[in-house]
């Protein structure tokens, strides 16, 4: 497993992000990002623990990778991903998660940018990333287009009326 070190776009030299596995004891800092993010609620958070959780007590099985986006000693974001059971080496990024003031300064493009790298390495052809359609998810959409990702489908009132599934897709 390769670890990522990537500089923060505007901030001091000092303040670099590092990109590397997850470990147990990344748990609480992803639970209270998830809290924190102004995007996700509490069952969002009970979810993503569930599969944190599932991902240590069946190590043998692989269907969750996680990542953990680190700067000053703190860990500021998450991406969790894996392969795509009953495809052909596609891979999903099912979570990935910034705290709001690290937003803006890179950490999301390098969770994604060493997801993607992990999931090539493992032979993967394909990312594919579901999300919102809401405002409150048009920067994750920006994040998604700006890291190459191309918007293939859109499912009408998925979530929720007026809530709309984008499927976002990239060719590794």
């Amino acid at each position: 497993m390769t670890w990522a070190r990537h500089a923060i776009a505007g901030a001091p030299v000092r303040a670099a992000i590092e990109v590397r596995p997850s470990t147990f004891d990344d748990r609480q800092a992803i639970y209270d990002i998830l809290m924190r993010s102004g995007i996700f609620g509490r069952s969002d958070a009970e979810c993503v623990d569930v599969m944190f959780v599932e991902t240590w007590l069946s190590p043998r099985e692989d269907n969750y990778r996680w990542l953990s986006c680190w700067c000053d000693g703190c860990v500021v974001g998450f991406a969790c991903y894996g392969p795509e059971s009953l495809t052909d080496r596609t891979w999903d990024l099912f979570w990935i998660c910034v705290a709001p003031e690290a937003r803006g300064r890179g950490a999301g493009r390098a969770l994604i940018a060493e997801a993607e790298a992990q999931a090539r390495q493992a032979g993967g052809r394909l990312m594919v990333i579901y999300t919102s359609s809401t405002s409150k998810y048009a920067p994750a959409r920006q994040l998604y287009e700006g890291a190459g990702f191309v918007r293939v489908a859109i499912v009408p009132d998925y979530y929720a009326e007026g809530d709309d599934l984008n499927i976002y897709w990239k060719r590794l």
